[in-house]
C-alpha cells in the first residue's frame, strides 16, 4: 500500500446525480464498482453521500474503469483529477477524451 492521506484514496457523492432506471441497473453500478480491484469497500454516509475508499491509487486500467462508471452513470468526475501523474498525464489528460471537460473542466 502506498503512504497517501486517507481523503486521497477516498471519493465522495459517488451517487449524486445517479438515476437507476431498474433494480437491475442499480445492481449493475455496485458489482461493477466492486469489482474494480482498487476499490476497498463504499458505503453510505450521509453529507457526504456514497463514499468509495480505495485500498491505493488507481492504477491505469483502474482509472480508465473509474472514468467509464462514472461517465455511464453521471457521476461528477471532478475528483478523479487528484489522479494525475506524471506518469499518467499524457493520456489521462488529453483533451480528445470524452472525460477531459468532466475531470479538468475548461
Amino acid at each position: 500500500m502506498i503512504d497517501c492521506p486517507d481523503d486521497f484514496l477516498t471519493l465522495t457523492q459517488m451517487d449524486s446525480g445517479v438515476i437507476f432506471y431498474h433494480l437491475n441497473d442499480e445492481r449493475a453500478f455496485f458489482e461493477w464498482l466492486g469489482r474494480i480491484p482498487c476499490v476497498e469497500r463504499y458505503e453510505g454516509d450521509g453529507h457526504r453521500g456514497l463514499v468509495v475508499y480505495l485500498k491505493r491509487k488507481p492504477l491505469r486500467d483502474e482509472l480508465r474503469e473509474l472514468l467509464a462508471l462514472c461517465q455511464r452513470y453521471g457521476v461528477n468526475m471532478r475528483q478523479l483529477a487528484k489522479f494525475e501523474t506524471a506518469r499518467n498525464r499524457h493520456w489521462f489528460r488529453d483533451p480528445e477524451n470524452y472525460w477531459h471537460m468532466a475531470v479538468f473542466g475548461p
